[in-house]
């Protein structure tokens, strides 16, 4: 109900279309056949509206009538103006406009099957296995360094982990538990599936931060995958890759084209109070 009603408030923002066939009104609002499609998803949607008969229609339509009349009801009370529903309110369209402007920036990318045969071809086995590892994660190269140096002088990973990492698995020593292909993003994997059982990787950077990772032991999945199955995990993990390089390359765009300041250190003495 709670979407629903969403949905509704966004109705009443959204200008008619001129030459819109109207199914429902309340007051100024109308429900249109456009706008009835675009709630389901599109035209390809249509037959997931489910309606045979007068009956069922002019029930759907009285439904939407229905929250039309609560929405208008909430707004007349002010309620739209209240601090912690205009701040939900803002944050679900920062969402929508978030996933909207995104999709359609990385609506292009694409992936060749020839790509994906190769990149099969090389990392087959990967998918065959999965794999129990720790790491410790920092946000910077130069933490990241003294980990690693620290590691070198031959402390505990587990211990470091626990002092140093801010992922949550810090609390378990770093611990990831089991990992398969496609548990993670696809520089962290490629980086752990590389390693043998007891060996430490370099520092390893991703979208997340930096990482050190340790392997502790790999076994074979059972049953094990078919080529279908590694064919498209594989793709899919290439996709995400791609689409997660175009979106950084949009991000550092923007950047140039705006003032940014950020101020972690009045971050960190609020969190220290």
């Amino acid at each position: 109900m709670r979407y629903a009603v969403l949905a509704a408030t966004i109705l009443i923002l959204l200008p008619t279309p001129a030459r819109a066939d109207v199914l429902a009104s309340v007051d100024e609002s109308t429900l249109t056949w456009d706008q009835l499609v675009a709630m389901v998803g599109g035209e390809e949607n249509r037959q997931y509206l489910a309606v045979g008969s007068e009956a069922e229609a002019e029930e759907m339509l009285r439904s939407w009538v229905r929250e039309e009349l609560v929405v208008h009801a909430a707004m007349a009370d002010g309620m739209d103006q209240r601090p912690e529903i205009a701040y939900a309110i803002d944050q679900a369209v920062r969402q929508i406009l978030l996933e909207a402007y995104l999709g359609e920036q990385t609506a292009d990318v694409e992936m060749s099957l020839l790509t994906v045969e190769n990149y099969v071809s090389a990392w087959r086995g990967s998918y065959e296995i999965e794999i129990h590892a720790r790491h410790i994660l920092l946000p910077d190269m130069a933490q990241a360094q003294a980990a690693q140096a620290r590691l070198q002088a031959g402390e505990s990973f587990d211990v470091l982990a626990q002092e140093v990492s801010i992922c949550p698995s810090a609390a378990e020593g770093g611990d990831l538990g089991w990992l398969r292909r496609g548990q993670a993003v696809l520089g962290f994997e490629e980086a752990a599936f590389s390693l043998s059982p007891g060996q430490t990787s370099g520092i390893i950077e991703t979208s997340m931060g930096f990482h050190i990772i340790k392997l502790l032991e790999t076994r074979p999945i059972v049953p094990a995958p078919s080529d279908e199955e590694i064919f498209q995990l594989a793709g899919d993990e290439l996709m995400m890759d791609a689409q997660e390089t175009a979106v950084m390359t949009l991000l550092d765009s923007l950047e140039t084209l705006h003032a940014v300041s950020v101020y972690p250190e009045r971050l960190l003495e609020h969190v220290s109070q």
